[in-house]
């Protein structure tokens, strides 16, 4: 049975990127979300079977995949870790157990589904790992979250040649600020911490090129001009230098005196 597992799958890139996936003609697409009424409704959307598994992935959620894995024993031809969250404000305005929090889903449970995952793939499989453009930075007030992108980058590119002898395909995409539910978490408790986004991408533009660049064994995607500029500019401009832009562009010199 071929299969593609996608975590983040009831909304946003996760979404996309299951419904990019239903036109392979696979025996099914197992869809992981929080969000059950969300994971509900892309399987209508799908001509594929559309297994759902509504857990959170920070609990048991991720034991209950395995077993499902373990149990099936199919062949997963595409892995996708979109599952994650973010949130905006200064250290001590966001609760320790919420970053830790951040730290488990993004990090510790992408790598876990990964491992778990990869004895049931075979040569010509693609894993795609959600980094983000905030993995190039030190984002001061986006601060966890960006260090957790910058884990998953790194994670995705020492993988991919670590499996070159496999033939499977590990892609870090590396998304910019895209229209997804990824705001109404990040900004809940604290308002108004990101003011400019400078550019608002649609997630179906991001997941074509991703799937595109997977496809062509590339194992970094970044959709839009100006998101690979802000990539390149982080890689050659001084650090704290960085950082001074990233705050005096967001008036975050302003707010926290």
């Amino acid at each position: 049975m071929k299969i593609a597992i996608v975590t983040g799958a009831s909304s946003g890139l996760g979404k996309a990127f299951a419904l990019k996936l239903d036109k392979l003609g696979l025996d099914e697409i197992w869809g992981v979300a929080l969000d059950k009424d969300g994971l509900a409704k892309v399987a209508k959307l799908t001509k594929t079977p559309f297994r759902t598994f509504a857990v959170d992935l920070t609990d048991n959620g991720i034991d209950i995949l395995k077993n499902a894995v373990k149990t099936e024993q199919p062949n997963i031809v595409w892995l996708v870790n979109a599952a994650g969250f973010g949130k905006f404000g200064r250290y001590d305005e966001i609760p320790i157990g919420q970053s830790i929090n951040m730290i488990k889903l993004n990090c510790e449970t992408l790598v876990a589904l990964t491992e778990y995952c990869l004895p049931y793939m075979s040569s010509g499989a693609k894993i795609a790992e959600f980094s983000s453009v905030a993995a190039f930075q030190p984002t001061p007030y986006v601060n966890v979250y960006s260090a957790t992108k910058a884990f998953v980058y790194n994670y995705s590119r020492a993988l991919n040649a670590e499996l070159q002898s496999r033939h499977i395909t590990v892609c870090a995409v590396c998304p910019f600020w895209t229209k997804t539910h990824f705001f109404e978490r990040a900004e809940r408790d604290n308002k108004n911490v990101v003011i400019n986004y400078i550019v608002m991408y649609e997630p179906e533009r991001v997941v074509e090129k991703a799937y595109n660049d997977i496809l062509k064994g590339k194992e970094v995607s970044i959709y839009g001009f100006i998101a690979r500029s802000q990539a390149r500019l982080a890689r050659i401009v001084p650090t704290k230098l960085v950082m001074k832009i990233w705050i005096k562009q967001q008036q975050l010199n302003k707010r926290y005196k």
